[in-house]
């Protein structure tokens, strides 16, 4: 089960703050598949990294598997990635040296 609520990203640039997530919430019970889609920059990205706990969101509540985030160290993080997280990442160049040709 994934479960986040009222959550926000903000960071730091020249020109002043930039609103990544603006206080996004969803519910995805288990078995149930969902979709993410929406235009280049809208965030989808940014939140598969908050929600597999590779990114910090600035506030709200991230909870996986019934691990909240929000409360965990990098040891505690890892460990759920372990045990309960897959992802596969839209960059093709993760792995330089190996190639399919």
């Amino acid at each position: 089960m994934i479960a986040i609520k009222d959550l926000h990203l903000t960071l730091s640039a020249a020109a002043g703050p930039v609103k990544i997530l603006n206080g996004v919430s969803l519910d995805v019970t288990a078995g149930e598949a969902v979709g993410l889609v929406g235009p280049s920059g809208s965030g989808k990205s940014t939140l598969m990294m908050v929600i597999a706990g590779l990114e910090k969101a600035s506030s709200g509540s991230v909870v996986v598997a019934g691990h909240n985030f929000v409360s965990l160290g990098e040891d505690a993080l890892a460990s759920v990635r372990r045990q309960h997280i897959g992802i596969v990442f839209q960059s093709f160049h993760l792995i330089p040296t190996m190639t399919a040709l």
